[in-house]
Formats: structure tokens, sequence, C-alpha cells
């Protein structure tokens, strides 16, 4: 009697926003080595993921249907959500701020953040489909000349928990790991009192991905 071959699972599928980042790229390779299928959205038409991970270029988070079409292709529905967005900046005291540089700011860390997760988590399906969000030290943490990084950072933090409370986040587990220590390898670290090699976050956020009992804060230093 020949045996029947056991049924295999379906591959995971997440989708990474900045998967082309410095964390974000880290995060990418170990999900690819471990077996996963990778969906990368970039807003730039040449822009370039880890091997393995399927790019999806040119999209507008806005009206993110070039994505959405992706994700709604056999084989392409997303199970898990990392969103490794934003970065490090050093200028002058909140006071002295230009507007324009405060909204950049604001942009491309806070906004960035809400139009990903708007995009991403309604559309995450499986027995549980999770949800994860980078953020830093910053956001606990007053750091004198990156005020603009400390308010993004506490406002992604408090977005974390209002997701956790709402309908959504009785279908999706959302989390935040916090990085606690300056990223080795980023050269805007000046003078980094203690390091954390990126491998050693994407570990991290791949744990939390697969763990249902992970903190809603999962910190990293």
């Amino acid at each position: 009697m020949t045996a029947v071959p056991a049924e295999q699972p379906d591959p995971q599928v997440v989708v990474v926003a900045g998967g082309t980042g410095l964390v974000g790229s880290a995060v990418v390779r170990r999900l690819v080595a471990d077996g996963a299928r990778v969906v990368v959205p970039t807003r730039g038409a040449d822009s370039h993921a880890p091997d393995g991970a399927r790019v999806v270029r040119g999209v507008d988070w806005e009206h993110p249907e070039t994505l959405l079409d992706v994700l709604t292709e056999p084989g392409w529905a997303p199970t898990g959500a990392v969103a490794a967005l934003g970065g490090w900046w050093l200028g002058d005291q909140l006071v002295d701020v230009a507007p324009d540089v405060w909204r950049r700011i604001l942009e491309s860390h806070l906004t960035a953040h809400w139009l990903a997760v708007r995009a991403i988590a309604p559309v995450l399906v499986g027995p549980d489909p999770a949800y994860v969000l980078l953020n830093g030290a910053a956001a606990t943490e007053p750091m004198p000349g990156s005020g603009p990084v400390n308010v993004t950072g506490a406002a992604q933090r408090m977005m974390v928990r209002v997701l956790r409370e709402e309908p959504v986040g009785a279908r999706v587990r959302f989390h935040e790991v916090s990085v606690l220590a300056a990223v080795g390898g980023d050269e805007r670290n000046l003078d980094p009192g203690s390091e954390v090699d990126r491998a050693d976050v994407a570990a991290a956020v791949v744990r939390t991905l697969a763990d249902p009992a992970s903190p809603a804060v999962v910190e990293v230093s």
C-alpha cells in the first residue's frame, strides 16, 4: 500500500514595508531564508530588495491598488506584515526646527506608518495574522536635537496601542519591536553608546510574527 504524502502547508506570506532599508532588508533576508514569501512594496520604480523577495514598485500608499492587486493573487494573500519605516535624524532643538523639516519628518515617520497599516492590516488573513512595527528608544527617552523623532516615535507607540483596542485588533495581532540601541552599520550614528546587529533585530521581528504570546512591545538592545 502506497503511503500518501502529507500535504505541505502553504508558505507564510509577509509584506515588508521599508524592505529595502538597513533594518528592513535584514528582515526580508531572514524571512526568505525561513521559507516565507516576501512582498516588498516601494514608491520608486527602480528600487531593489534582497534576492528572493517580490518587489512591487511604484506603490502609492494613499491609493495602494498596485500592491493590493498582488496580494489578491493565488498564493500571495498576506499572513503577516512588518513596517520598517522612518529613520534617525539629528538637527536643531525643537523650537528652531523649520516647518518644512518638521512636516518632512512627520510624513516619513508617523504618516508613513499610518498609511502602511491602513493599507495592509485590513487584508491580512489566516488564523493568526500579525503586524509588527519597528520603533526605537526615541519613543520614550527624550533626545535633544532629535525632538521630531521623539514625537513621532511616541505617537507610533500610541498608534499600536489604539490599533490593539479597535475592532481590527480583535482579528490582527499588533506589536512594536523597539530597538533600544543604535543599529550597527548605520552611518548616521555619530557616537553610539551601544549597538545592536541588524540580524538580531530581524530575528526579534520574525519571532514576534510567529509567537501569539509576544508582548505588545518587544525590546531589542
